[in-house]
C-alpha cells in the first residue's frame, strides 16, 4: 500500500480550462478586475455627485443673485411708489394751500369794497343828515327868534301893565306879577323845547 501511494503521479502544470475548453481565469485576476471595476464606478458616483452637487451650488447663487436683483427692482418700484403718494399730498396740499388763498384774497377784495361802500353810504347819509339839520336850523333859528321877540314884546306888555297896575295895588299886583312873569316864561319855555324837539325829528 505504501509503495501505490508513492508510485501516484504528481499533476504537470498548465493551463486549466473550464468545462467547455476554455483557458480557466485566475480568480485573483477576476476580483481585481471587479475591484478595479468597483472603484470606477465609485469615482463617476463621486464625479456625478460632485458635477450635481455644483450645480445645485450655481442654481442656489442664481437663485440668490435672482432674489437680490428683484428685491432691489421692488425696493425701488416701492420708493417710486411712496414718492408717488407724497407727491400727490404735496401736491394736495399746495392745492389746498392756493384755494385757501384765493379765498382769502376773494374775502379780502369783499371786505374792502363792503367797507368802502360802507364808508361812501355814511358819508353820504352824513352829508345829508348835516344838509336837513342845516335846513331844519335855519327855520328854527328864525322860529326861535321870533319867540324871543315875542318873549320881548311879552315882557314889555307885562312891564307896561305892571306899571299901571302898580298906582293900584302895590303889593298885590307885584306878586301877581311875578306869578304870571314865572308862568309866561315856563309856557314859553316848554313852547320852544316842543317847536325844537318837532323840527330835530
Amino acid at each position: 500500500m505504501t509503495a501505490r501511494r508513492a508510485a501516484k503521479p504528481e499533476p504537470e502544470p498548465g493551463l486549466a480550462v473550464d468545462s467547455a475548453g476554455g483557458p480557466v481565469v485566475d480568480p485573483t485576476k477576476n476580483v481585481l478586475d471587479f475591484v478595479a471595476a468597483a472603484i470606477r464606478r465609485q469615482d463617476d458616483l463621486r464625479e456625478a455627485d460632485q458635477r450635481l452637487r455644483d450645480s445645485d451650488l450655481r442654481r442656489t447663487e442664481q437663485m440668490a443673485e435672482l432674489r437680490s436683483q428683484y428685491d432691489g427692482l421692488l425696493r425701488e418700484a416701492e420708493s417710486k411708489r411712496i414718492d408717488a403718494i407724497r407727491a400727490v399730498d404735496v401736491g394736495a396740499v399746495q392745492r389746498a394751500a392756493e384755494v385757501q388763498l384765493t379765498q382769502a384774497s376773494t374775502l379780502a377784495a369783499q371786505v374792502a369794497t363792503s367797507a368802502e361802500t360802507l364808508r361812501a353810504s355814511v358819508v353820504v347819509a352824513a352829508q345829508a343828515q348835516a344838509d336837513l339839520v342845516t335846513k331844519s336850523l335855519v327855520p328854527i333859528q328864525q322860529q326861535v327868534a321870533d319867540i324871543l321877540t315875542a318873549i320881548a314884546d311879552l315882557r314889555r306888555v307885562q312891564y307896561e301893565q305892571a306899571g299901571q297896575r302898580a298906582q293900584v295895588v302895590e303889593t298885590r299886583d307885584v306878586r301877581g306879577e311875578t306869578r304870571l312873569n314865572l308862568g309866561t316864561i315856563i309856557a314859553l319855555v316848554v313852547a320852544v323845547i316842543a317847536a325844537v324837539g318837532y323840527f330835530t325829528k
